[in-house]
């Protein structure tokens, strides 16, 4: 315990929804138990990690999953309202503390402490913007074009009027510089919040991560598609799965999950040969360090977070800028059993740096 940090502080964490089972919404209820916090979510949803049995403090749902929670437009207009409305409560608490999308309410509590931990400035808006205009058809289009023009100006004020912002990386403290030309502290999340371990192998490859245009992982299975003595396991959920399922159907060597318990990922994990996560530009990417915890390497992206991460040759390896399927399928074989034992003891190293432990200690600081 940090001896300047003030215990008699009543503080509550802000994050936007409860939407999955992601490291974000691990690092908020860690969060939440080494501060001793409430929490206030717009929404949780039933297959998201339930802030309500995993913390000792208060936590306000300000409105109940519906049918429109699952409409990303309708969402966000439903989170930014309650934000907006539902939180007067605020003002009994000393610090608040944003995780995603929720400064709006700095408009309910203008004389408290407010800390946001930004993960990233909103992607769609900022970095990933012409990438997802892109995507669109013509009404879409019509529609998205003006929401980011509104909401750019209203995310940089917002930002603005914080007294102290912390994120998850080197690599997204340069886009919050870039894009809200703010100032921010690094404070590595916490990759080891389950009792990742090596199990062995079981001789397949793993991939965990959301499943999303962004997270690549059509590439990772269409590359399996042709490596049949190579047998590759999709554990996660998202829009993605359907067009995920459906590109493992009659590959034996492709198995795709959908969501999966925490038990069970600690098993998958903690038996796969090696991981592979391959987004674009990653924040920060906790689930190379939670791969690396359980001593498996990573064939991942080189860009974003995992930078700050991945060594290549050490813990993992690094395809080439702008890589193809066929490039993914080249550093699959070169990551053999002998290479894998080569690389243990530096994932280890490598993960003991992204402890929970480590990021108490440093948020403690911050406080």
């Amino acid at each position: 315990m940090n001896k300047n940090f003030d215990k008699t502080k009543k503080i509550i964490i802000l994050h936007d929804y409860f939407l999955y089972k992601g490291g974000g919404e691990r690092l908020v209820i860690s969060m939440a138990k080494h501060l001793g916090a409430d929490i206030a979510t717009a929404f949780i949803a039933k297959d998201a990690f339930d802030p309500r049995t995993e913390i000792k403090g208060k936590v306000f749902e300000l409105f109940s999953e519906n049918i429109f929670s699952k409409i990303p437009g309708f969402r966000f207009v439903q989170v930014q309202l309650s934000f907006l409305f539902k939180t007067k409560f605020l003002k009994k608490y000393d610090i608040v503390i944003h995780s995603g999308d929720t400064l709006f309410a700095w408009l309910r509590s203008k004389k408290q402490t407010h800390i946001a931990y930004m993960h990233t400035p909103p992607r769609h808006l900022f970095d990933c913007y012409k990438e997802r205009l892109a995507e669109y058809g013509l009404i879409k289009k019509v529609i998205f074009i003006p929401f980011a023009w509104i909401n750019r100006p209203r995310f940089r004020y917002l930002s603005s009027k914080m007294d102290k912002i912390l994120t998850n990386s080197v690599n997204t403290q340069k886009r919050i510089k870039k894009y809200l030309h703010l100032e921010s502290t690094v404070v590595y999340p916490p990759c080891d919040t389950l009792p990742f371990k090596d199990l062995g192998s079981d001789g397949y490859f793993f991939s965990w991560a959301r499943l999303y245009e962004i997270k690549r992982v059509h590439m990772i299975v269409k590359a399996f598609q042709k490596m049949s003595d190579k047998k590759l396991v999709v554990a996660s959920g998202g829009p993605e799965l359907e067009r995920i399922q459906k590109m493992a159907t009659d590959y034996p060597n492709i198995k795709v999950l959908g969501w999966i318990s925490d038990e069970e990922l600690i098993d998958y994990l903690g038996k796969s040969l090696a991981t592979i996560y391959i987004p674009i530009r990653e924040d920060f990417g906790m689930s190379p360090v939670e791969s690396m915890t359980a001593g498996k390497p990573v064939i991942g992206s080189k860009e974003g977070g995992l930078l700050e991460i991945i060594e290549d040759g050490k813990n993992g390896l690094f395809l080439p800028n702008n890589f193809n399927v066929e490039d993914i399928r080249t550093a699959v074989k070169k990551m053999t059993q002998q290479k894998v034992m080569e690389m243990k003891e530096y994932c280890f190293k490598t993960a003991g740096k992204f402890t929970d432990e480590k990021f108490k200690e440093n948020l403690e600081k911050e406080l």
